[in-house]
């Protein structure tokens, strides 16, 4: 069974979770602008490629929640991204310390511990 180990970073805290719900969305984000030309032709400006990451948990205590909802959430009072890792279980190295912009979507708790249900982040590439 492959796995993969997360870490977010920022000033505060460091996260590291094995991730055993695979797969982990990683996809290209494009920055290009289209002109047609007055001939009709199309050409287009390449401005920049970013990463996109994504992750769901179906299930998560609401300890490592609570650590994981702190990043968000220092995005706003302190103004800083953290910093996104990827690595194999074997600790190969798959993306390594990439700021990003971290959104962590709603979620619903299911018991009285406050475990939630469905919790997804959204990373995107930045350079803050």
């Amino acid at each position: 069974m492959s796995f993969y180990t997360m870490t977010l970073t920022d000033s505060s805290d460091t996260m590291t979770m094995t991730l055993l719900e695979i797969p982990i969305e990683d996809k290209d984000v494009e920055g290009t602008a289209d002109n047609t030309t007055i001939d009709g032709n199309v050409f287009t400006d390449y401005l920049w490629l970013k990463k996109q990451w994504s992750q769901k948990w179906s299930i998560m205590d609401a300890t490592t929640y609570a650590q994981l909802r702190g990043f968000y959430t220092r995005q706003f009072t302190d103004g800083e991204v953290p910093t996104y890792a990827l690595a194999e279980g074997d600790g190969t190295p798959i993306y390594s310390a990439t700021p990003v912009r971290l959104v962590l979507t709603d979620n619903g708790v299911i018991d009285n511990c406050e475990t939630r249900q469905n919790v997804q982040i959204k990373m995107r590439e930045t350079t803050q």
